[in-house]
């Protein structure tokens, strides 16, 4: 699954709870291992989907706590999701043409060297 993916499935899950840590949803078994959720609650809260409670004097296991805002992840555009990486923006940005620019040629002269000295 995607980082995309992995956050709306971890938004659906907490969505029906008030709050949970971590490690909550780790032991739920909703994704596969603890870094992916740890990668996911971050990328939730990042996109404003997810925010962060931190409680002082708790346990480190209960410190951080998540709850959902009712903010939806923003959408990937599908183009996004299938095409391999561009350089256009680059070329762009750079006033590098996409296609090379055809010159009129005015005249053309060959030459041709020889071994006949």
């Amino acid at each position: 699954m995607s980082m995309h993916e992995n956050a709306q499935a971890l938004l659906a899950w907490i969505r029906e709870r008030p709050e949970a840590t971590i490690s909550d949803i780790v032991e739920s078994g909703l994704l596969k291992s603890r870094s992916t959720v740890s990668h996911a609650a971050r990328y939730a809260e990042k996109s404003g989907a997810l925010e962060r409670i931190v409680r002082s004097g708790a346990s480190a296991r209960d410190r951080v706590r998540f709850r959902a805002t009712g903010i939806a992840l923003p959408e990937i555009a599908p183009e996004a999701q299938d095409t391999g990486p561009s350089f256009d923006g680059l070329l762009q940005a750079w006033g590098i043409a996409h296609r090379p620019v055809t010159l009129p040629m005015l005249e053309a002269r060959r030459h041709q060297l020889s071994d006949d000295g």
